[in-house]
């Protein structure tokens, strides 16, 4: 029991951690363009992160990127015969090695996924601890790999569709249409903090359910709703601490945007949430709002957009898989190495 409270623990902290480095990409951008107060904003981003938590668990049967993280790395023959000490030192090393890692790139203020943090570290711990065929490597591939470099580009392309198209709907319309702009700019800001949410709040839930696989302590195979409360609430607290930070990146460090520019970002960013989510991929939420927010400033000016903070946070997209998969490894054989006589 030890075990797993422990693990749960150090769930909990990668939750809040999303919240804090997620979850107020939601607002940034009506925050920016001045349709909503700050302090308003990531209050109810924040409110709306928690209840869609609770909300999908109780009317949601899919789960599906849950199931990626916790059924779709590693193949789960191979925690057949685990002791309950070496699954733990296998979980362990997985979630250590994603919480260093993005404590390090946040007092080094370099940008950080914390989905490919997580991800990453469950590759590196499996595959030192089970090797490389105990990858599931296509799924890997499609899922994952192949999602750092091809969610950048449909939410730049997105992006810039869309803000082309709402720029000669803004510029043919009436008189009074900055009002309905705002109005839709804090309509979409709430459906982006619930689309972050579904797929931020399955990351933690997809832990839980690698936890239950492993049988390291007898537990339900679905997630009890007291825990789903507690990561609920988890999410929405650490936005509330962090959501400042990231509406200053994202509103304000990449591109000069505008009101309406502000909805194409909301539009371009809930369809490439929504839509990983219902592919069951668990997908970086910064990387996709600042790419959207650079197809905008493409669309735009390309000249306007801040490319030294674009580089700055693509250096940190390309660097987190590999690194936290050689954190995940270490740490595990580091750890085996420490508690080898009760393994």
């Amino acid at each position: 029991m030890a075990y797993l409270v422990i693990l749960l623990i150090l769930t909990s902290v990668y939750t809040f951690y999303m919240g804090y480095t997620d979850g107020s990409n939601a607002v940034a951008t009506s925050v920016a363009t001045r349709a909503i107060k700050p302090r308003l904003a990531i209050f109810l981003g924040a409110l709306t992160q928690t209840g869609t938590v609770i909300v999908m668990y109780l009317l949601s049967q899919d789960l599906s990127v849950a199931a990626t993280i916790g059924k779709g790395i590693v193949k789960t023959e191979y925690f057949s015969s685990l002791t309950p000490a070496f699954s733990f030192v296998f979980m362990l090393s997985a979630l250590t090695s994603s919480i260093l890692w993005s404590a390090l790139t946040y007092v080094l203020k370099q940008p950080n996924s914390t989905s490919h943090t997580l991800l990453g570290g469950i590759i590196g711990a499996a595959i030192a601890a089970f090797g490389f065929p105990s990858i599931l490597w296509k799924n890997v591939l499609l899922r994952i790999v192949l999602m750092i470099f091809l969610a950048p580009l449909i939410s730049v392309a997105i992006g810039y569709l869309i803000n082309k198209l709402l720029r000669k709907i803004v510029l043919r319309a009436p008189g009074g249409i900055g009002k309905v702009v705002k109005i839709l700019q804090c309509v979409n800001m709430i459906v982006i903090s619930a689309a972050i949410s579904v797929n931020d709040a399955q990351k933690s839930i997809g832990i839980y359910l690698l936890i239950a696989s492993l049988g390291i302590a007898v537990i339900p195979a679905k997630p009890p709703f007291f825990l789903i409360c507690i990561f609920a609430v988890l999410l929405g607290l650490g936005m509330l601490f962090g959501g400042y930070k990231v509406i200053e990146t994202i509103g304000r460090k990449l591109f000069k945007i505008k009101p309406f520019m502000s909805l194409s970002s909301q539009i371009a960013t809930g369809a490439v949430m929504f839509g990983a989510s219902a592919f069951g991929i668990p997908i970086s939420t910064g990387q996709v709002v600042s790419s959207g927010v650079v197809g905008i400033g493409i669309s735009e000016r390309a000249s306007g957009v801040k490319w030294i903070t674009v580089r700055k946070i693509v250096i940190g997209w390309v660097i987190t898989m590999p690194v936290t998969i050689a954190f995940g490894a270490l740490f595990f054989l580091l750890t085996k190495t420490i508690f080898g006589g009760i393994l």
